[in-house]
Formats: structure tokens, sequence, C-alpha cells
């Protein structure tokens, strides 16, 4: 692995404190909330990697944790504060981005495509394809807008600065144990 996993923790963990650094500059607040998203990514990456025992990237960690559960019984918890971690780093910036009704307009008008590409007999009148790109469309929005509003709760639950500040702190005390190791 390019990164330890130390690393990732520690600055992930910045990035979740980016309400502390806001007080003291708007533009480092927005620059650690952009990097944060990118490191959200890494972060999510790399969990789902070692939580699934993929080991494409994760092998890194993977060693680490059976050398550390001796040295320190906390570091076995580190997983489910990671995937906060990153979960938190995406949902701060694309929180309030209306993605649903895009998504569902775009697959809407795929499935119409597509039904009058590959059934042109069946779909030969334009009124049928309007009426199935409608229910289309409204049956993805509903669902896709059940998921944006899940994923806008836990945002903003998580965004909560004490809560950022908790999770982000944690972070940097894993990213640390995994330095220590």
């Amino acid at each position: 692995m390019v990164l330890s996993a130390g690393i990732i923790l520690v600055v992930g963990g910045l990035c979740a404190c980016a309400p502390l650094f806001k007080r003291i500059s708007q533009g480092l607040g927005r620059a650690l909330s952009v990097l944060g998203f990118l490191v959200g990514i890494l972060v999510l990456i790399v969990s789902v990697d070692y939580a699934l025992g993929l080991g494409f990237l994760s092998s890194a960690i993977s060693e680490a944790v059976a050398g550390a559960s001796t040295s320190s019984p906390y570091l076995k918890y580190f997983l489910p504060a990671m995937i906060l971690l990153g979960i938190l780093l995406i949902s701060r910036p694309v929180r309030n981005v209306r993605w649903a009704s895009i998504i569902s307009l775009a697959l809407g008008l795929l499935i119409a495509y597509f039904l009058r590409t590959f059934l042109p007999s069946l779909f030969t009148s334009t009124t049928v394809l309007v009426i199935v790109f409608l229910i289309a469309t409204l049956a993805i929005y509903t669902l896709l807008r059940f998921v944006e509003d899940l994923f806008e709760f836990i945002g903003s639950v998580l965004a909560f600065p004490p809560i950022a500040i908790g999770i982000g702190l944690v972070n940097i005390y894993f990213g640390i144990l995994f330095f220590s190791i």
C-alpha cells in the first residue's frame, strides 16, 4: 500500500476537524472540505477493502492490526471509526446536491431509448414511450429520493460540529496508534 493507514486516518481526521479551522479562515475550512471529500473516497475504498477481506489495498492494514492486537486493545475498533469518517467526509460537500432528479431523468430517458431500440415492434407509438418514460422516471425518482433523504439526514448528523470533531479526533488517535506499531 502506498500510504499507510496511519497517514490516511490522520489526514482524514484533520479534514473532519474542519469546523475548528473555519474559525481561523473560511478558505482553509473550504480547502479542508474539498481535500476531505477526496480523502473520504480513499478512506471508504480502503475500509470496504479491509472489511470484505479482499486484500487489494489493505494488506498493510491487516499486518498492522495483527501486530497491534497485543499492543492496544482499542485498535480493533478502527474500522467502524474509519467508515464513519469516510461517510462524514463524503457527505459534507454533497449533502445539498439534488442528484435523485438528475439520475432519474437520465435513467427514464435511457429506458425509453432502449425500449424503442430493442423492441421497435412493441413501442411504435410515441405516446406509449412518453408514458413509459414518465412511469420509469417517477418510480426511480421515488426510490432515489428516499436514499437522498436518508443520506442527507446521516450527513446532517455527522456534520454537526461536535460530532465531526469527535470523529476526527478518534481517527487521529487511531492513526497515531498505527504509527506506534
